[in-house]
């Protein structure tokens, strides 16, 4: 890599603010996203005794987990995604959904019909 391709590739990342790469995520993304979880669940039509089995937890803590009362760890997240048959981007849309980072009102979810 040239000296002048080196600087020019270095002005590309001072370009993007850090603020727009960091961000705290709203009460709203969050609600959001664990109503995705939930939903996915619903349409793979198991119940949260179901799938508790299935990963190891109780109903309980599978209720939890859908109202974000319990921290949802990557590990897990990944066995939701394999049993509900959904996309990453199925769950983290509502992160790039204007709707719902822009809305002060409760937030709103497409449903997996329109994905």
């Amino acid at each position: 890599m040239t000296r002048k391709s080196k600087n020019k590739s270095q002005s590309i990342v001072r370009k993007c603010p850090k603020s727009e790469i960091v961000r705290k995520i709203s009460d709203e993304e969050k609600k959001a996203f664990y109503h995705q979880l939930k939903a996915a669940r619903i349409e793979a039509n198991l119940t949260q005794a179901q799938v508790g089995k299935m990963i190891k937890r109780s109903r309980s803590q599978v209720s939890k987990i859908e109202s974000g009362k319990c921290r949802l760890y990557m590990d897990e997240f990944l066995k939701f995604m394999k049993i509900y048959k959904k996309s990453p981007f199925f769950f983290y849309s509502v992160f790039t959904t204007n709707e719902v980072i822009k809305s002060s009102k409760k937030a709103r979810v497409k449903s997996a019909k329109q994905f």
